[in-house]
């Protein structure tokens, strides 16, 4: 360094005040903080890539990920296995019974029933209405389950939680989604509830669709005309066959072979059965003899059927014929089963079924036996006082008003039932295929020749419930009124469901969908 510089940096020192040594020691610190600078950030990073890893493993990217957009709203692919996984473990487990889908119909399902379950939802807030204090017992009630039932199968919580709703599935997330999906069932079946339909809405549906509401008689014989398949298989290996000596001649009469059966040998029987019996012969006789010996024909005498049903019995022309509006008790005719055979037809009767019930509206009051507390089930006297305590019911109500108003009075006060007692133990809807009482129960409702305002009692043979019920018959309700009330309700809530909808319309992420399954 030449001297005049060394001069003027001494200068810059002496003006700075620091002396050559202060200067080395501030250029060491300098670069002391420099590097605890760059550790501090490099441990920074390092922590952020570890968050962010075990993020990437808990499926925080994935659960979110958006897998439908309805109304505007983003629904992720966690949301739609909430529908997906379930109905996928269904099939699985049922898959050896023929029960298949394949998995792009599964998601579509998916995607469809969370469509719908949103949709009511917005029209359930839009109308004001709120999940109800049962339904919120019940999401409550399922969710604490979930520690019982992974117990009951040997695994944790959140591996059970898995298993059921897939991978990404969370508690959080699936109380909301069965929050959802409940509040969206109680508004969907508070609006069918409200759905009634008039006498002549129901004779309107029927002058329409008596075809198939009105019970048909008839009588029936089919002439199998299929022929039947013979083993024309025959060795065809590289040997020669073996010589065999010629039969003996016999003088015995040879046996003649039976008809082959053909379409048109069963076409020539159908047609000389039909002609013997409008010349006067006895219809049932002649069909049993025209059958006799061919397995595959059959005969039906004065058979009485729903128009609805006949098609599974007969076929559709068969059902073509019988509806016809200028059908006769006594026509007859042949109808071809392409391959098959023919049917010989006799129209007796039609008409509209005003003695079958298909519904019932009942009340009843239970009285259960009682239970010993180290028993499982009431003794036999036990049994015998809870029929003499629900004769003494049915006594007093039959010493009173006998109307349906003291009969609920009656139960609200006394029946052991607490899930109908408040609403005068009414239960409505009964059919007689109902499970959710003892066959007697139903076939008390049912009887030929009960009537409205009937009273009786029943045992109750359920486990855990044995005792009595005395039943009040509140209102009966025609098969065929029941089938055309139940058909327009089923065309309404399906117009009202597709309009509402319609109004939350809804787009897909195929890409992200395609990760649920």
């Amino acid at each position: 360094m030449s001297a005049s510089r060394e001069k003027k940096q001494r200068q810059v020192s002496a003006a700075s005040g620091l002396t050559e040594k202060q200067r080395r020691q501030q250029a060491e610190a300098q670069k002391a903080r420099s590097k605890k600078i760059l550790y501090t950030v490099i441990g920074v990073v390092l922590a952020v890539l570890v968050i962010l890893l075990l993020v990437w493993n808990s499926g925080l990217f994935d659960r979110n990920k958006v897998a439908a957009t309805i109304d505007g709203q983003d629904y992720s692919i966690t949301e739609v296995g909430y529908y997906y996984y379930p109905m996928a473990n269904l099939y699985q487990q049922y898959a050896q019974y023929g029960l298949t889908a394949d998995e792009e119909t599964l998601r579509q399902d998916a995607v469809d029933s969370l469509h719908q379950d949103v949709a009511l939802c917005a029209a359930a807030e839009a109308e004001g209405y709120t999940l109800s204090e049962e339904g919120q017992a019940s999401v409550d009630e399922q969710m604490d389950q979930l520690s019982t039932y992974a117990a009951q199968n040997g695994v944790s919580k959140s591996y059970y939680i898995h298993s059921v709703y897939g991978p990404y599935m969370t508690e959080s997330i699936l109380r909301e989604c069965l929050t959802r999906d409940i509040l969206a069932s109680e508004y969907y079946d508070r609006h069918s509830d409200g759905l009634e339909y008039t006498a002549d809405d129901l004779q309107t549906y029927y002058t329409e669709n008596a075809d198939q509401l009105d019970s048909f008689t008839y009588s029936a014989a089919f002439i199998n005309g299929a022929a039947a398949e013979t083993d024309t298989s025959s060795d065809t290996g590289d040997t020669a066959p073996e010589e065999t000596a010629a039969p003996e001649e016999s003088t015995a009469p040879a046996e003649e072979a039976a008809p082959a059966v053909t379409m048109e040998s069963a076409k020539a029987t159908a047609d000389q059965l039909l002609s013997d019996v409008q010349a006067g012969g006895d219809f049932d006789a002649l069909a049993e003899a025209a059958i006799e010996g061919d397995d595959p024909s059959s005969y039906t005498d004065s058979n009485t059927l729903l128009g609805s049903s006949l098609t599974s019995s007969l076929n559709a022309d068969c059902q073509a014929w019988l509806a016809d509006a200028a059908r006769e008790a006594g026509d007859m005719t042949v109808i071809e089963v392409a391959d098959q055979g023919y049917w010989v037809l006799r129209f007796e009767d039609r008409f509209l079924d005003e003695t079958s019930y298909g519904s019932a509206d009942v009340r009843y009051i239970s009285v259960e036996a009682e239970v010993a507390e180290d028993a499982t089930a009431p003794t036999d006297e036990a049994l015998e006082a809870a029929r003499t305590e629900a004769q003494g019911l049915l006594d007093e109500y039959t010493a009173g008003d006998q109307t349906a108003d003291a009969f609920a009075a009656l139960a609200t006060e006394r029946s052991d039932d607490l899930g109908t007692k408040d609403s005068g133990g009414l239960y409505e809807g009964l059919t007689p295929t109902s499970t959710a009482f003892p066959t007697a129960f139903t076939d008390w409702a049912f009887a030929e020749g009960r009537q409205v305002g009937d009273t009786g009692i029943v045992e109750n043979d359920l486990e855990g419930q044995q005792g009595w019920y005395v039943i009040y018959l509140q209102d009966h309700t025609l098969t065929w009124e029941n089938t055309a009330r139940n058909a327009l309700r089923s065309t309404d809530l399906s117009d009202w469901l597709t309009e509402i909808e319609e109004a939350h319309p809804v787009t897909v992420n195929e890409g992200n969908l395609a990760q649920v399954g």
